[in-house]
């Protein structure tokens, strides 16, 4: 019996708790072990969600899917804080919550728009070639510097006074720490904060409600896992198409640029009316990008 060729593609996966996005992948690689595996856009053990795994020569799509604006469900606790920024930190801090439900939702709504924000210590940013994290686990002292960042859009924001928790939605840039927003809002509102919940709810067009949960995928045949591989030319159905020749492609496909009259980004490549990969055009001309 053949065993059906793996596509290049993205899977949509809704990461669970209690693991690493590295976990996820890791998984996968065992069940397409001939095909190059990676993710875009790490999510902490703590949060769940929207994972995209790509999938052969889809890895090469990795920086431009994480770059992608990304969508999130949050829930915060008031009045404390941790080394952190979320449950599973040690307390640093206390304090008596005294503030109204108008007040909270005032003060986070306040954090709309483009801004600078610092990392949390207990990040994977490499610091002299050294994952911040290791620092913080050794007890050393590392100064992190600030970036900038945009929160598009808070929204459902609910108070719930009586448990000390707040939840919202949080639509954000590439390269948001939801839990260094979390501290930041409760040094806003003057009690201090932590994440104790997240959910990813979308990463560029790859949503909540179009994924598939990882142990669900895990249950399937074979077959039915190649089928949840959402092929390039599909997810990016939006982008334009060029339509090459046959001699024209070959000399493309061979490294030659292409000379087009517009356009800007990534398009769909197409050989008489076939297609065969991803192109990128820049200054009005095109290159190979993934190639299938």
């Amino acid at each position: 019996m053949l065993i059906p060729q793996v596509k290049n593609g993205v899977l949509n996966i809704d990461k669970p708790q209690g693991i690493t996005s590295h976990d996820v992948v890791d998984i996968i690689r065992k069940i397409f072990p001939t095909v190059k595996v990676g993710h875009t856009g790490t999510l902490d053990p703590i949060a769940t969600g929207v994972l995209p795994i790509c999938i052969g020569k889809a890895t090469k799509l990795s920086d431009v899917l994480t770059s992608e604006i990304k969508k999130y469900r949050v829930k915060i606790l008031l009045g404390v804080e941790t080394d952190t920024y979320d449950v599973t930190g040690r307390i640093v801090f206390a304090s008596v919550v005294k503030s109204d439900e108008i007040y909270i939702q005032e003060r986070i709504k306040r954090f709309i728009g483009k801004q600078m924000q610092k990392p949390p210590i207990y990040s994977a940013i490499k610091v002299d070639g050294k994952r911040a994290y290791s620092y913080a686990r050794e007890g050393k002292e590392v100064e992190l510097k600030e970036r900038e960042i945009e929160i598009f859009n808070i929204e459902d924001i609910k108070v719930e006074l009586d448990k000390k928790e707040v939840s919202f939605t949080v639509t954000c840039t590439k390269g948001t720490y939801i839990r260094s927003l979390a501290n930041d809002i409760g040094k806003k509102i003057g009690c201090g904060a932590i994440m104790i919940e997240l959910t990813r709810l979308q990463t560029g067009n790859f949503k909540i409600e179009d994924s598939i949960k990882l142990y669900d995928f895990l249950k399937l045949d074979y077959e039915k896992m190649l089928e949840k591989i959402i092929p390039l030319d599909k997810y990016f159905e939006d982008k334009k198409k060029v339509n090459l020749d046959k001699d024209t492609y070959t000399k493309f496909v061979n490294g030659v640029a292409y000379d087009v009259t517009s356009g800007e980004g990534i398009v769909r490549v197409y050989a008489e009316n076939r297609y065969r990969g991803l192109g990128i055009i820049e200054d009005k001309v095109l290159k190979r990008f993934v190639i299938e």
